[in-house]
């Protein structure tokens, strides 16, 4: 429409009001919006402790990244870079009007190990000590994916296919259809972090999907999840929260209290020990202040920490009065406790 703001003001009231109406329509029926995926990661599962006779220790573990998001993930190999002898992968951006875009993404390169191209850095596994004393932090190697539809996830989200789409590990094409997910085994060269030398004790293994965010997504806010496990050296490995949390604070109890007052809470939670802090955090207005906090509790599963929660009397409270809760160095318990008026 090329009618500008100077000449709609020069038309009769039913007539611009007509113009306007035919102006917004069109706009309403010209938008187009992106349709990218939205990686999200399982916490890994099938998780064992293997030793071989030189006394090398490897944790082995399934990791199944899958898309949630409104389109596909799909890749497609490009040129080779002169410079690193790879090649390019670009990556489909769908649109609601039936069109795409391209982007570069990355680089497959041959897969030795698999006999097929992987799209690099695809993934990155850490192993961290949360109570393990003498206990280190590991990463696995360079971790790629042939990225295809193995596994069904949650095929009612709008757009997902019933069947596979990408049901074979293309050189040219990748990806993964809306609702389905991509699982590695244990057994695939890759799918461990090397244990050795390491203390037993309590470990979080977070798994991170497009770590160098090379990817648009959709949400770029839920590509970890965690599993916390215990480790005993030479073959033992216990789950002891599969739920992809990587928050090692549970709960708080009582999780709220009035400006001016002070209240013991009881903080539960995974890998607490002695001489622990406990700090608030994210809210404004009065901030909660704990003092003598102890570990009341160390078992083998949840722990316990109690503590006196002082709120520093104020006239007003804040506009966001809700804070996180943090235990030590990590354990950050998000919008759990509450200041009242």
């Amino acid at each position: 429409m090329s009618t500008n703001f100077f000449q709609l003001r020069s038309l009769a009231p039913g007539a611009l009001a007509a113009g306007v109406l035919a102006f917004t329509t069109g706009a309403i029926a010209q938008s187009v919006v992106d349709r990218p995926p939205n990686l999200k990661p399982l916490p890994a599962s099938n998780l064992s402790l293997v030793a071989d006779t030189a006394g090398n220790s490897t944790l082995r573990f399934d990791t199944t990244s899958w898309n949630k998001g409104t389109g596909p993930l799909q890749l497609e190999a490009g040129p080779v870079d002169t410079g690193s002898g790879k090649q390019q992968v670009f990556q489909r951006v769908s649109l609601s009007d039936g069109t795409s875009f391209l982007r570069l993404a990355g680089y497959f390169e041959w897969h030795p190990a698999h006999n097929h191209f992987h799209f690099d850095d695809y993934a990155l596994y850490t192993l961290q000590p949360v109570n393990a004393p003498g206990g280190s932090e590991r990463t696995g190697s360079k971790t790629t994916f042939c990225v295809m539809d193995t596994t069904k996830i949650d095929t009612s989200l709008p757009g997902a296919p019933g069947q596979a789409v990408y049901s074979t590990c293309g050189r040219t094409i990748q990806g993964m259809s809306v609702g389905w997910g991509d699982t590695y085994g244990a057994h695939l060269a890759g799918q461990e972090i090397d244990f050795t030398g390491n203390a037993d004790g309590m470990y979080q293994l977070k798994i991170e999907i497009d770590p160098k965010k090379v990817i648009i997504e959709s949400d770029e806010t839920d590509n970890v999840s965690c599993a916390l496990i215990s480790i005993k050296k030479p073959n033992t490995v216990t789950v002891l929260d599969s739920s992809g949390s990587c928050s090692t604070a549970v709960s708080i109890s009582p999780n709220t209290a009035q400006v001016g007052s002070t209240v013991q809470v009881t903080i539960t939670g995974y890998g607490f020990t002695d001489g622990m802090s406990v700090t608030f955090e994210g809210g404004n207005g009065p901030r909660p202040i704990a003092s003598n906090v102890r570990l009341a509790s160390d078992t083998a599963t949840l722990d316990m920490i109690t503590a006196t929660v002082t709120v520093p009397p104020k006239k007003r409270g804040g506009r966001n009065p809700v804070w996180d809760v943090r235990v030590g160095s990590g354990g950050v318990l998000p919008n759990a406790f509450t200041v009242t008026d």
